[in-house]
């Protein structure tokens, strides 16, 4: 009996786990897709906007952003913030010669489509800036 409960906790543990990493994949393949960009430059009142395209890979999402004019290549992972874990997007990318980096929050928009809220920072800034995604699947425009 012994031998069978250390067996049933096991395989437990062993397949939450995995269930665990099943979760992990899924919620990238939720961002997967369109968005238009609004947000403001860290350290400026400067604003932009745009379009981002999101895209799964093996290791996260890669996420191609046409930002006035200016197409940038960018990775992202979930990761974690605050001393109690809160899960987060960490989104890294180069442009104009600066390292970027996003905190992001994924919430879901009121069709159930993802909405992507972020705080858009190198490593000197002393003025968060900020980003939001808005998916677009065809439902930003009127017919």
């Amino acid at each position: 009996m012994r031998y069978l409960v250390i067996c049933f906790v096991t395989i437990l543990l062993f397949s939450s786990s995995l269930f665990a990493q099943e979760a992990t994949l899924a919620q990238y393949d939720y961002l997967v897709g369109s968005y238009e960009c609004i947000g403001r430059w860290p350290d400026s009142n400067k604003t932009f906007s745009g379009r981002v395209e999101i895209s799964k890979t093996s290791e996260g999402v890669k996420l191609i952003r046409m930002i006035d004019g200016e197409k940038i290549e960018a990775v992202g992972k979930y990761g974690t913030a605050t001393p109690d874990g809160i899960r987060t997007l960490r989104v890294k990318f180069n442009q104009k010669g600066k390292a970027y980096e996003e905190t992001c929050l994924v919430s879901s928009d009121l069709d159930n489509y993802p909405r992507i809220t972020c705080y858009l920072y190198t490593e000197k800034t002393k003025k968060v800036g900020l980003e939001t995604l808005f998916p677009d699947h065809g439902q930003l425009y009127k017919k």
